[in-house]
């Protein structure tokens, strides 16, 4: 079961987020390390492409270091150039840990608000819970 943050808008329709670690955020787990389309599905159109141009400046300064057919060796490297594989699995596995948080913020952004927090299977389920919540608390006030 995981936790989902249901966000309710005045004329839009409900949307159930997932709290804590989102699995498909990371680059390899779509297969697609070049392009995370998840940013894109989420609306996260400015982290998207803050995202991007970070790897791309990620990807000139290995280029520079090791060339073009070059990789990263870890017995001959150098402090930098282990701090900069550091940098850069913590930067492509940030959005795991931050993704949820992210769309979370998007949304309130864009009018909506958290009205609670439901323990579900999925997220289907969890739209159908707060649906029945908000039911149930419609009916008591």
């Amino acid at each position: 079961m995981n936790t989902y943050k249901v966000l309710s808008h005045p004329t839009k329709e409900v949307q159930a987020v997932k709290t804590g670690f989102a699995w498909l955020a990371i680059p390899f787990v779509t297969f697609l390390p070049f392009l995370p389309l998840w940013f894109l599905f989420r609306g996260l159109w400015k982290i998207f492409i803050a995202y991007i141009l970070t790897i791309l400046i990620l990807a000139s300064i290995d280029y520079e270091i090791y060339g073009e057919l070059g990789f990263f060796n870890f017995s001959n490297a150098n402090d930098l150039q282990i701090i900069i594989v550091i940098i850069e699995i913590v930067i492509l596995l940030l959005p795991a840990f931050k993704g949820n948080e992210w769309t979370s913020a998007n949304l309130i952004s864009k009018g909506y608000k958290v009205s609670f927090s439901v323990q579900a299977s999925s997220k289907k389920e969890a739209l159908e819970l707060a649906q029945n919540k908000k039911i149930d608390y419609d009916m008591i006030y």
